[in-house]
């Protein structure tokens, strides 16, 4: 399994982006799951079985025939949460710039990339170049796909 970041400012067009690039990939062949980091979050409600289980103190899985849903104090550490979904090609992950992972960096402007370089910036997404960084536009998603995709391939 690989891990590929898509990191950046809040309203850059991440979400937009990968919402976008991933039926390419996943037509390409690969199984893919995207974690979303958020500050926080409720999936459930108070009083439901579900949350009555997770308050006693595990975690649960929310299952019916069209989807699953996953609750767990693994809380936001990336890599743990990898190893449970080990079954996945890529985790595509929308956030986590501190887990220092490869990334693609989502810019509205090209100075907003020093807070992003932790981990190897693959490339940047911006409508102007960003010096030193191979870049591309948003509206380039065949070719984000294709990079992302040599990427997976190439190691």
């Amino acid at each position: 399994m690989k891990v590929l970041s898509f990191v950046g400012p809040s309203g850059s067009g991440k979400t937009s982006l990968i919402e976008r690039i991933v039926p390419t990939l996943t037509d390409r062949g690969l199984r893919i799951l995207v974690v979303k980091h958020a500050l926080s979050f409720e999936i459930d409600r108070e009083g439901k079985d579900s949350w009555r289980i997770f308050n006693a103190g595990v975690d649960v899985a929310i299952a019916s025939k069209d989807k699953l849903a996953f609750v767990s104090r693994l809380g936001d550490d990336l890599d743990r949460i990898c190893s449970i979904f080990y079954f996945y090609d890529l985790v595509i992950t929308e956030g986590f710039n501190g887990a220092c992972k490869d990334r693609i960096v989502v810019l509205r402007k090209p100075d907003e990339i020093e807070r992003f370089k932790c981990g190897r910036v693959l490339a940047v997404v911006c409508d102007e170049d960003v010096e030193g960084f191979r870049t591309f536009r948003p509206d380039m998603i065949g070719e984000i796909a294709e990079f992302i995709l040599n990427w997976f391939y190439e190691e």
